[in-house]
């Protein structure tokens, strides 16, 4: 799973990490060393407003790697729903910290967008300060909106340049949609949207004094440098928040909760885990409930929620939910959320996040919806001709589901359980009960 190192928060369905700036450098120095891809968001209040309207951006921020919160207004609201974040992550300091590590690791970096005037002044500040930088490559390609842009040109130039770290500077949500169209085809292990801090770094806009920054006032400073252009936004941002956020507070907060033990029971029904959470899905439950994920997850397996029995569902929580689902989807896999209490509900809605999980009435429809799933996705990978694999039903299967396909035809094979068996329950060599704390 993504989410294996870190506590997520959910703010306004959108999901932060819960990291230092020390930490968000640890990680993504663990990713360029991993490979692959991997979309780093720097988030604040303007990030949630445009998510709240944007379907398509919510599901990519929910997908990213690394979401860390770049506002303190990220900060106050995780506080409030008792859940805190332990420190804004600014990206106009994150670019200097990954300039650092790049010295120090001999990593490779190209800066895309940004005017070319700011993007050359801020590669030579950056390489005057750390000396030994590599910037392999700079482009600032024509402003156009973004089905207009010239595409592969621009990736060319990225995989001639061969860098281990993208700093996107087209401003949100055009630079996480581009990141995330070209997820595919960008051959670079971290990419970043950096949003204005090549302007910082370049000292084309000046910072706004700590203390202004620590109080969470660097807005104000922002705007009355440039207010035609920022006054509107801000100004919207702020009545954004103030329309959509209390909304979440209130709803979390009149949650009952639990004043006896919660717990946690699991059970396998086919290819799918049944978890069933009892009382405050939060703490120790929460803990539990990740490994137990965690496993399915590796499993290929399937997960549905029972809760009809959860009092409580905390902010993490929600995060945590948010990073399964976004893992269960490359592998085909399904997440519901089933028998949901009417608060719960309301909280999801509260969250913006009442579209983005499947939710049911029962545990029965869910288990009838995953296998009506799973035989449709087998029917139709049986269908597609040229790739072949013989699982133990002689379907043949396309190549590139070999993985997913063959380890649920394999769990399938196992006995099943109809339902619950009792107050304990065996999933993968691990014994679960309603007695956790």
């Amino acid at each position: 799973m993504q989410n294996t190192t870190f506590n997520t928060v959910a703010v306004l369905g959108v999901p932060f990490h819960n990291v230092t700036m020390d930490d968000a450098v640890s990680f993504i120095d663990r990713k360029i060393e991993e490979g692959g891809f991997h979309q780093v968001a720097t988030a604040n209040v303007d990030f949630l407003m445009h998510a709240i309207r944007d379907r398509e951006l919510q599901e990519i921020l929910c997908s990213c790697s690394l979401v860390v919160p770049d506002g303190m207004p990220i900060l106050w609201a995780s506080k409030l729903l008792g859940s805190r974040l332990r420190q804004r992550v600014c990206g106009v300091d994150l670019v200097p910290r990954l300039a650092e590590l790049a010295v120090r690791r001999n990593y490779r970096i190209f800066l895309l967008g940004a005017s070319e005037s700011v993007s050359q002044r801020a590669s030579e500040k950056l390489k005057q300060k750390y000396p030994g930088l590599q910037i392999c490559g700079r482009y600032s390609p024509p402003v156009r909106p973004l089905q207009q842009m010239n595409h592969d040109e621009i990736l060319q130039k990225i995989e001639t340049a061969n860098p281990d770290i993208l700093l996107v500077a087209f401003g949100n949500p055009k630079q996480e949609k581009w990141l995330s169209m070209h997820r595919d085809r960008l051959k670079v292990p971290v990419c970043i949207g950096v949003g204005g801090s090549l302007d910082f770094i370049a000292g084309s806009v000046a910072r706004a004094p700590k203390w202004m920054q620590r109080g969470g006032l660097e807005w104000l400073y922002r705007m009355l440098q440039e207010p035609k252009r920022l006054a509107q936004r801000y100004i919207g941002d702020a009545l954004g928040l103030a329309a959509h956020m209390p909304q979440q507070l209130v709803t979390h907060a009149m949650q009952p909760r639990q004043v006896t033990r919660s717990g946690i029971f699991a059970d396998r029904t086919e290819n799918t885990m049944v978890v069933s959470i009892y009382g405050d899905f939060a703490g120790g439950t929460l803990t539990e409930f990740s490994t137990i994920a965690r496993d399915a997850v590796f499993s290929g397996m399937n997960l549905v929620l029972n809760l009809s029995q959860t009092t409580y569902l905390s902010a993490d929580a929600l995060g945590e939910l948010i990073h399964l689902r976004s893992t269960l989807l490359p592998g085909q896999q399904q997440l519901w959320l089933a028998e949901m209490r009417p608060h719960l509900l309301r909280l999801l809605q509260a969250a913006r996040l009442n579209t983005y999980f499947m939710t049911t009435s029962s545990v029965r429809d869910a288990l009838y919806r995953t296998a009506r799933a799973e035989q449709r996705m087998l029917a139709h990978a049986a269908a597609l001709p040229g790739h072949e694999c013989v699982a133990q039903s002689g379907v043949q299967v396309r190549v590139e589901l070999l993985q997913g396909i063959c380890q649920r035809v394999a769990a399938a094979s196992h006995p099943s359980h109809d339902g619950f068996t009792g107050p304990t329950g065996t999933v993968g060599g691990y014994t679960f009960n309603t007695s956790v704390g």
